[in-house]
C-alpha cells in the first residue's frame, strides 16, 4: 500500500480573510495600494473617483461604464505576465522579503496581502499593466464574488481568472493616463458610499464630501516627505471630476482634490519648544538637539545604547503651550487636539492607528496621571518617530494596524523608568519645560481670557511679539542654566560631545560678575571711610566661599564632558570669573587683617588710658562719696515732690483707682478668712475633710495670696516715681509690659486675657505712664462687667470670658490699640452716647469712658467704638507721636 502525502489546502474563503474582512477601513485599503505604487518606483500615483453622484450599481448585475469606480494609476515599472503569475497572484508574496531596497527606495510593503485591498473597495477589478520592455498592455479581470462561495472543498486556485492583451491604441481608448509603463487598478462597483446627497433647511440639495476630506487628511498624515524619498520624488493626487465645484467652495485645509502633501511639521515655524533626536554614523551615535523659540539650548552626541535594536531612527517633538496651540491652528487649519499626537513612520509611511486622535499608544496620558506636574500630556505636544527599517525589525501586523511588540518595539517605546529611546528623548523635553520654563506659563490674569487670545492669534490680530508670559525671559534663562545638567540627564562615559548654549553661561556670569564688582568697590570705599567692621567682612568672606564652592561644582559638572568649542569658551569665562572671585576674597582677607591689627593697637591704648583713669578715679573716691550723700538727699526730696504731684494731678477717678486696689486687697483678705474659718469649723465639729478638699482649699488660699502680692507690688510708691511725669518711652512696649505683668495676674480662670505682640517696630513717644494705666484699668473693669453681665443674662455659669488686645501701625507716626471682649456688648442705640459725661448703663458714676476720652485727647489720641464688631465690644485707640 502506497503512502499518501499530507499538505495544507487553501480554501476559497481565504480571499475574504485576507481581503475585505482583514482590511476593515477604506482609507487603509487605498493607502496599501498607494504603497505598492511607491515600491514599484512610481513618481506619481493618481486616485480617481467616478460615477458617484449617478450610477447603475443597483440596476445592473455586473457593471457598465456608468458603474461607480475608483481608479488608481501609477507610472511605476509595471508588471509583465510572469510578474502577474508569480508575484501579484502569489498570495503573501512580498518583494521586500527578498530585497529591502529597490530603485533606491526602502520598500514600504511587507506582508504581501496589500493587493487584496481591491476586494475591500469594490466587487470587481480590472488590472492593466505594462513594463517598459513590453509592447502590449496586460489586462487581468477579477470578479471577487466568484470567491465568495460556501464550499469547503473548493480551493482558491480552482477559480480561473480572465486576462487579455491590448495594443497601445486599444489601451488609449480607455482614457487612462499612463503611457509606456505602470499599473492601473480599476475598482468597480464600490462596496462603500463615499458621498451622500443631503437637503438643507431651505430645501436645497447638496453633497456631503467629508469622506473625501478625511481621505486626504489621512493620506497627508501617512506620508512623511522628510523620510525615505526625496522631496517631489513621489506624489499622490486625488481626482473626482464630478465634485470640482464642491471642492472649490471649501476652505483651503478642507479641499480634497489635488496633490496630497504632509506639510504640517514644515508649517510649525512659530516659536515653540522642540527636541529632535536622530541615530547617525551607522547606528553608533545618537544626536539630540533641544531648541526654544528657534534658539538651540543644547545638543549632545552620545553612544547609542539601543544598538542593534534601533539602528536608523529619529524623533521630533514639539511642546505646545496655550499660545503655540493657537498658532498651530492658524498655520495648519487644524486644532492640535484634532490632529493627533505622536505618529510612527516606517520607511516613509505612517503606521496607523498610532498617533490618531484618542490613540495613546505610548501611554502618555496614563504616565501624566501618575506624575502630574512632572510630565507632559497628549494634548500638550505633537511629533513623530521615523524609522528606516531595511531588516524588517519593526514588523507591521497583517491587519495594517500597528506593529509587532517585539524587543525592537520595546527598546523604542517602553515606558518603564524612561529608559527607551522615545521616553529618554521626551524626558529631556519635559525637564526643560517643567524645570527650565516652569511650563512657559501665561499670566494668571490672562488664563480666563485664553479663548479670546486664541481667536486673535488665529485671525492674525495678535503676533508672536505681542505675547505675555508670567516670567521675564532672563528669569527663565537663569533657571535653565541652573538646571541644564538635570535637563540633559547624560552619563559622562556615554557622551562624545556636548554643546550648551554659551550665551546661557555668559549671561549668568555677566550678571554675577557685575554684582560682585559693585559689592567689591563698595567694600573698598567703606574700608577707606572706616564704615565696615570685622563681622561684616566675615559675612562677606563666608558668602564668597559659598560662591566659590558653587562655581567649582559648576565647573566640575561641565568639565565631565567633552565640550563643543563655543561651550568651551563659556566655560573659560566661568573659570576666569571664579579666579576673580578668589582674588577679591584674598584682598578682603588682607583688609580684615588690617582691621584686626588696628583694633589690637586700639585695645592696648585703651588699657593704658583705663589704667590712668583708675588712678584718677581713686583720687576722686572721697568726693564721690560726698556727692552720693547729696544725691541721696535730692532723690528723697524728688520722691516726696513726685508723690505730691501725683496726688494733685489725678482726678477723682485716679483716687478711685487707688482705693479700688486697696478694696481688692480687702476682698482677697476676706476670702482667705472665709476659707480659714470654714476649715476650722469643720475640724472643731469633726466634719470629715477629704485630701482633695484640703488641696482645693490650699490652692485657693495660694491664689488669693498671689493676688495680694501682685497688687502690693504695683501699689508701692516706687512704681509712681516716673508714672506722674512725661517720659519718652516705647508706648507699645509699656502697654504690653503693664497688661502682662501687672493686669493679667488679677484675672481668674473664668476669663482668658490675651495680648498679641504683632511684631511691630518701636513706637517711642512722650506720654504719662500713669495716665496710660488709668485708661487701661478702666477698659479692663468695663470688660469684666460686660462679661459678668453676659454670663448673668445667659444664666450660664460655664461661660468663658475673653479679653484680647492687639496692635497695628499703618505708618511710622501712628499706633492703633484694639481692645475687645466677648461680653454683653454695647447696643447700637447707645453707641453714640457712651462717651458723654456721666452716661452709664450700670450703677457706676458714668465717668469711666468720659475720663478715658479726656486723658487721650490731652495725649493727641482718640478712642472710638468699632460699630461693626458683634461678638461683644471693641474699642480702637489711635495714638499719634508727640515730640
Amino acid at each position: 500500500m502506497s503512502r499518501e502525502n499530507l499538505h495544507f489546502k487553501t480554501n476559497i474563503q481565504i480571499k475574504n480573510i485576507i481581503g475585505k474582512d482583514l482590511i476593515n477601513d477604506d482609507n487603509i485599503a487605498i493607502l496599501e495600494l498607494v504603497k505598492n505604487s511607491f515600491d514599484a518606483d512610481a513618481k506619481k500615483v493618481k486616485v480617481t473617483f467616478k460615477n458617484l453622484k449617478e450610477n447603475d450599481d443597483l440596476s445592473v448585475e455586473q457593471f457598465s461604464k456608468n458603474t461607480s469606480r475608483i481608479i488608481i494609476e501609477d507610472d511605476g515599472v509595471g508588471m509583465n505576465f510572469t510578474d502577474i503569475q508569480n508575484k501579484w497572484l502569489n498570495i503573501a508574496y512580498s518583494e521586500k522579503k527578498e530585497n529591502n531596497h529597490q530603485y533606491n527606495r526602502m520598500m514600504a510593503g511587507a506582508k504581501g496581502v496589500g493587493r487584496f485591498s481591491c476586494d475591500r473597495l469594490g466587487e470587481y477589478l480590472n488590472l492593466y499593466t505594462k513594463t517598459g520592455a513590453d509592447n502590449e498592455f496586460l489586462k487581468l479581470s477579477i470578479d471577487w464574488k466568484l470567491f465568495e462561495v460556501n464550499d469547503i472543498k473548493k480551493e482558491i486556485n480552482e477559480i480561473i481568472l480572465d486576462y487579455s492583451f491590448l495594443n497601445k491604441s486599444e489601451f488609449d481608448l480607455l482614457g487612462f493616463d499612463i503611457s509606456n509603463h505602470g499599473v492601473v487598478l480599476e475598482i468597480i462597483k464600490l462596496r462603500s458610499k463615499w458621498v451622500y446627497s443631503e437637503t438643507d433647511k431651505d430645501g436645497n440639495t447638496f453633497w456631503d464630501t467629508e469622506k473625501f476630506t478625511n481621505l486626504k487628511k489621512y493620506l497627508e498624515k501617512l506620508i512623511n516627505p522628510n523620510q525615505a524619498f526625496e522631496k517631489n520624488d513621489f506624489g499622490i493626487f486625488i481626482s473626482a471630476p464630478e465634485f470640482e465645484s464642491e471642492n472649490s467652495l471649501l476652505e483651503g485645509h478642507k479641499k480634497f482634490l489635488g496633490q496630497v502633501e504632509n506639510t504640517i511639521f514644515e508649517k510649525l515655524d512659530f516659536q515653540s519648544t522642540s527636541i529632535e533626536s536622530s541615530i547617525i554614523e551607522n547606528g553608533s551615535v545618537i544626536y539630540t538637539e533641544l531648541k526654544d523659540k528657534g534658539e538651540t539650548i543644547f545638543w549632545i552626541k552620545e553612544l547609542n545604547e539601543y544598538y542593534p535594536l534601533i539602528k536608523n531612527a529619529s524623533i521630533t517633538l514639539y511642546y505646545l503651550n496655550p499660545y503655540a496651540k493657537a498658532f498651530f491652528t492658524k498655520q495648519t487649519g487644524i486644532r492640535s487636539v484634532d490632529y493627533g499626537s505622536i505618529f510612527l513612520f516606517i520607511n516613509g509611511f505612517r503606521i496607523p492607528p498610532y498617533g490618531e486622535v484618542g490613540n495613546d499608544w505610548l501611554g502618555i496620558d496614563q504616565r501624566k496621571a501618575q506624575g502630574f506636574a512632572r510630565f507632559i500630556g497628549l494634548r500638550e505636544f505633537v511629533g513623530r518617530i521615523e524609522i528606516l527599517d531595511d531588516n524588517n525589525d519593526f514588523q507591521i501586523v497583517s491587519s495594517r494596524e500597528g506593529i509587532v511588540k517585539n524587543e525592537n518595539y520595546k527598546a523604542l517605546t517602553l515606558r518603564d523608568d524612561n529608559k527607551s529611546y522615545f521616553f529618554k528623548t521626551l524626558r529631556r523635553l519635559e525637564r526643560y519645560v517643567v524645570e527650565g520654563l516652569d511650563w512657559d506659563s501665561i499670566p494668571e490674569e490672562l488664563k480666563n481670557k485664553i479663548a479670546e487670545i486664541e481667536k486673535k492669534i488665529i485671525s492674525g490680530e495678535t503676533k508672536e511679539e505681542d505675547l505675555l508670559f508670567r516670567e521675564e525671559a532672563d528669569v527663565k534663562r537663569n533657571r535653565v542654566y541652573e538646571s541644564i545638567h538635570n535637563i540633559i540627564g547624560a552619563r559622562a562615559d556615554t557622551v562624545l560631545e556636548l554643546y550648551i548654549n554659551e550665551e546661557l553661561i555668559l549671561e549668568k556670569i555677566q550678571i554675577e560678575k557685575e554684582n560682585s564688582e559693585k559689592e567689591f568697590e563698595r567694600i573698598l570705599d567703606d574700608f577707606e571711610k572706616h564704615k565696615i567692621d570685622i563681622d561684616s567682612l566675615n559675612q562677606i568672606l563666608l558668602r564668597k566661599a559659598e560662591q566659590d564652592k558653587a562655581l567649582e561644582k559648576e565647573l566640575n559638572s561641565l568639565n565631565r564632558f567633552t565640550m563643543n568649542e563655543a561651550t568651551s569658551h563659556g566655560i573659560l569665562q566661568l573659570q576666569l570669573y571664579k579666579n576673580r572671585n578668589k582674588e577679591q576674597s584674598n584682598i578682603i582677607l588682607q583688609l580684615r587683617k588690617e582691621l584686626e591689627d588696628a583694633q589690637l593697637k586700639q585695645r592696648e591704648a585703651e588699657e593704658k588710658s583705663k589704667k590712668a583713669a583708675d588712678e584718677v578715679n581713686s583720687a576722686k573716691d572721697e568726693l564721690a562719696k560726698a556727692n552720693a550723700e547729696v544725691e541721696k538727699a535730692k532723690n528723697e526730696l524728688n520722691e516726696t515732690r513726685s508723690q505730691n504731684l501725683f496726688l494733685k494731678s489725678v482726678k477723682s477717678q485716679d483716687l478711685d483707682d487707688i482705693v479700688n486696689l486697696m478694696h481688692l486687697i480687702g476682698i482677697s483678705t476676706g476670702t482667705i478668712q472665709n476659707y480659714v474659718k470654714g476649715t476650722i469649723y469643720r475640724l472643731e465639729n469633726n466634719i470629715e475633710i477629704s485630701n482633695k478638699q484640703l488641696k482645693d482649699v490650699f490652692s485657693n488660699l495660694n491664689f488669693e495670696l498671689n493676688k495680694i502680692y501682685s497688687i502690693s507690688k504695683f501699689a508701692t510708691k516706687a512704681n509712681f516715681k516716673i508714672d506722674s511725669k512725661d517720659s519718652y518711652l516705647d508706648l507699645k512696649a509699656f502697654i504690653e509690659e503693664y497688661l502682662i505683668n501687672i493686669s493679667k495676674p488679677f484675672f481668674g480662670s473664668t476669663i482668658d486675657f490675651i495680648v498679641y505682640d504683632n511684631d511691630l517696630k518701636d513706637f517711642v513717644t512722650k506720654f504719662k505712664p500713669l495716665e496710660i494705666t488709668i485708661v487701661l484699668d478702666n477698659l479692663i473693669n468695663n470688660s469684666k462687667k460686660a462679661i459678668s453681665a453676659k454670663k448673668l443674662n445667659e444664666s450660664n455659669i460655664n461661660f468663658k470670658g475673653k479679653i484680647e488686645v492687639d496692635f497695628d501701625s499703618p505708618n511710622t507716626e501712628t499706633l492703633l490699640l484694639r481692645f475687645r471682649d466677648n461680653g454683653i456688648g454695647v447696643s447700637k442705640e447707645i453707641q453714640n452716647k457712651i462717651f458723654e459725661y456721666a452716661f452709664t448703663t450700670t450703677e457706676g458714676s458714668g465717668l469711666g469712658l468720659t475720663h478715658i476720652q479726656e486723658i487721650l485727647k490731652k495725649m493727641n489720641a482718640k478712642i472710638e467704638i468699632n460699630k461693626e464688631y458683634s461678638d461683644g465690644a471693641e474699642f480702637i485707640i489711635t495714638f499719634k507721636k508727640n515730640n
